[in-house]
């Protein structure tokens, strides 16, 4: 798998990469501090060019693919010697895309920290009511998902987040992240704003948690352009897993990420939840979600996604060997992590087996759509401005 790429100046894929050609939207200040982000510009040509997010989760996601929704199951990798077993053994082990966070250096997590910080500061540098609502909703999905992998690989290894505390703070509840002057938390991203602002239930499968049994991370950033096909095919793939809704013969059964929204998006439960599943069902968990009334809900995995299990000491049976690597950053050097263990090496195992059965039956991968843009004929090229010292580029009216 390939590490993160150092971009030559991160400022160019954040700061330096907003598009400009709209005027500034007047908005009322308000005490409530999340009352600032209910405006949009609809007409508003301002882009986020996510360059730099892209290679980082380009380094750092190990695809998965779609669930087969066949169960974990089999024989627990352990220490020689012991009863710890390595593996996540839940039922939904084999889902979700992984972090690859145990072969991260210092140089590699301090690229990470630098471009989260620089996704804090775009609210300061300007104003959101400027973005369009696509836009907008594309950067606090991206500003969640780059705070947990940076928090992750800060305090890397950690297996079991429901148990991991910042400051006291269920980390999802923590007050770290700051934007315009404020501090807020993952939670208040995901409720009090993009809840709050986007009634949508699609916006669900945007939020990265960490851990198995969220939706899953994709290895491209969310963009104002394809944000709702993004989010779709999130939606897709988690409601046509075991997480996200269990096999018939144990009645229905669902996610307790659904209970988090209830309140905010099921207003009529469980009727608005069976609808929205069903517009993404297929065959197998279409009869489950039609096979009772009310639903029952799953133990949530919170084991960390990553590729590892949260296993990132070294030496010793099972772990890893010490091996000198060169990675795309043009850094070489004493890689502690660089084998993976027996149990992460079972777990590729398995994807690649699942990926060539999804072959040999036809049902492997799915089409995706993506806006290339584009110069139309006799379009006029953008010319450089500058905004707060910062170089930018304002797009040409369409």
């Amino acid at each position: 798998m390939p590490a993160i790429k150092r971009t030559t100046s991160l400022l160019t894929a954040s700061l330096a990469a907003i598009f400009l050609a709209a005027a500034p939207t007047a908005m009322a200040q308000d005490a409530n501090e999340f009352a600032r982000y209910e405006a949009f510009d609809e007409d508003s040509t301002i882009r986020i060019d996510y360059g730099a997010f892209d290679d980082i989760l380009g380094g750092m996601v190990f695809e998965v693919g779609r669930s087969d929704r066949i169960p974990g199951r089999g024989t627990r990798t352990q220490r020689t010697g012991t009863r710890i077993s390595l593996e996540n053994t839940s039922r939904y082990r084999y889902e979700a895309n992984r972090l690859v966070l145990h072969t991260l250096n210092d140089e590699q997590k301090s690229v990470i920290s630098e471009y989260r910080a620089e996704l804090e500061r775009i609210p300061s540098a300007i104003d959101l009511s400027r973005l369009s609502s696509n836009e907008q909703l594309a950067y606090w999905l991206n500003l969640h998902n780059i705070v947990v992998i940076d928090e992750l690989a800060k305090r890397y290894p950690i297996r079991n987040l429901n148990r991991w505390r910042i400051d006291g703070e269920p980390y999802l509840d923590a007050k770290i992240i700051m934007v315009n002057g404020h501090r807020i938390s993952l939670n208040d991203i995901r409720f009090n704003i993009v809840g709050a602002n986007w009634p949508d239930m699609r916006v669900m499968y945007g939020f990265f948690s960490g851990a198995v049994g969220g939706p899953t991370l994709q290895g491209e950033a969310f963009t104002g352009r394809r944000v709702w096909s993004e989010l779709e095919a999130n939606a897709r793939e988690y409601v046509n897993s075991l997480r996200g809704v269990e096999d018939a013969r144990f009645g229905f059964r669902i996610s307790p990420m659904f209970e988090e929204w209830r309140e905010v998006m099921f207003q009529d439960w469980p009727q608005d939840l069976r609808l929205h599943l069903n517009a993404f069902a297929e065959s197998q968990a279409g009869n489950t979600i039609a096979a009772s009334d009310e639903p029952n809900f799953l133990r949530y995995d919170w084991s960390i996604a990553d590729l590892t299990n949260g296993v990132g000491q070294c030496g010793g049976a099972g772990t890893f060997n010490v091996q000198t690597t060169s990675n795309e950053m043009g850094l070489t050097g004493q890689n502690p992590c660089g084998t993976l263990p027996q149990h992460a090496q079972e777990f590729v195992g398995v994807v690649i087996e699942r990926r060539l059965e999804f072959l040999r039956s036809g049902r492997m991968g799915s089409v995706t759509i993506r806006d290339i843009e584009t110069d139309d004929e006799g379009e006029r090229p953008g010319r450089r401005v500058d905004l707060d010292g910062e170089a930018v580029t304002e797009e040409p009216s369409r």
